[in-house]
């Protein structure tokens, strides 16, 4: 199983009176878990299997008493590289509270796409695939890749 090195960085800020606390995991391992009580990076250096990878935050300790409890994602680095498509590229899966969630009249997405900002108890996910430096360069679009084909023993392109 090859495995490669990855270092990620995130950046979190935690909003309301009261500290959020959250709990890191990689690929269902949990690698963390911080009650936040400031703007904090976290840092992270993995050996990751090819292929598909998830990094999430669960973000767990809201409730109704405490509204104003909130988790922003400021800024996500993979090998040191920061950039915004990194943050955007994730989904978010909030828990939304009752008896407000059954009240609304439309229904509720399952999941927001590109959030940075988890008011809710829920899951933040970034899905990528290793090695990293491919990965990026598709999220980046920049232009095509030639990657080794292991089923054909020859080259193929990923566009």
């Amino acid at each position: 199983m090859e495995k490669y090195n990855t270092n990620f960085s995130i950046l979190l800020k935690p909003h309301g009176i009261e500290n959020p606390m959250i709990t890191c995991k990689m690929n269902d391992l949990v690698i963390d878990s911080i009650l936040l009580d400031k703007e904090s990076r976290l840092y992270f250096s993995l050996d990751l299997i090819r292929g598909n990878n998830k990094f999430e935050i669960n973000f767990m300790n809201k409730t109704d008493d405490i509204p104003d409890m909130a988790v922003e994602i400021l800024e996500v680095g993979i090998e040191n590289i920061v950039v915004d498509r990194f943050k955007w590229a994730s989904k978010y899966y909030p828990v939304y509270p009752e008896p407000w969630a059954s009240q609304q009249v439309d229904p509720l997405p399952e999941f927001q796409s590109s959030a940075t900002y988890m008011g809710w108890n829920g899951r933040w996910e970034l899905n990528f695939e290793v090695p990293i430096f491919t990965w990026i360069h598709q999220l980046e679009n920049l232009g095509w890749i030639y990657a080794p084909d292991p089923d054909s023993n020859g080259i193929k392109r990923i566009e």
